[in-house]
């Protein structure tokens, strides 16, 4: 095992929930080389038919779908086997309704597109590391 396979193992492993396959590929290659293992899915479909227990973090447009995204969160948060993992809500609604429902859902956070790459990892390992306090 080389040492970026390992270090890929100790940063994490992120699902990304977006049917814009650009934003999957620069999330996939922006975070690649820091570390982390990202895999992606572009419905709800593909979704469900992972092991999400696997995932420390997803990262999901809350548009995917027609807007199940909120659904979806909320559907991951009540699960026992995936309620402790991570989640960053994303979308081009600017609403505060919007990011409240989000947040209530059990989002960790939220970022309105588009976004940085590194605003975004700045916030993956923020709600990484509350996950290991």
């Amino acid at each position: 095992m080389t040492k970026q396979q390992s270090n890929r193992q100790n940063l994490g492993r992120i699902l990304v929930v977006d049917s814009d396959t650009v934003i999957c590929d620069m999330i996939r290659t922006h975070f690649g080389p820091e570390g982390f293992v990202v895999d992606s899915c572009s419905n709800a479909d593909d979704l469900y038919s992972l092991e999400l227990a696997d995932y420390q973090l997803m990262i999901i447009d809350l548009n995917i779908d027609g807007d199940h995204g909120i659904g979806i969160v909320e559907q991951i948060k009540q699960r026992r086997d995936t309620a402790s993992m991570g989640v960053i809500t994303c979308s081009v609604n600017m609403s505060p309704t919007t990011i409240i429902n989000a947040l209530n859902a059990g989002a960790d956070d939220y970022l309105i597109k588009p976004f940085s790459l590194r605003e975004l990892m700045a916030r993956v390992r923020s709600v990484l590391r509350r996950q290991i306090l």
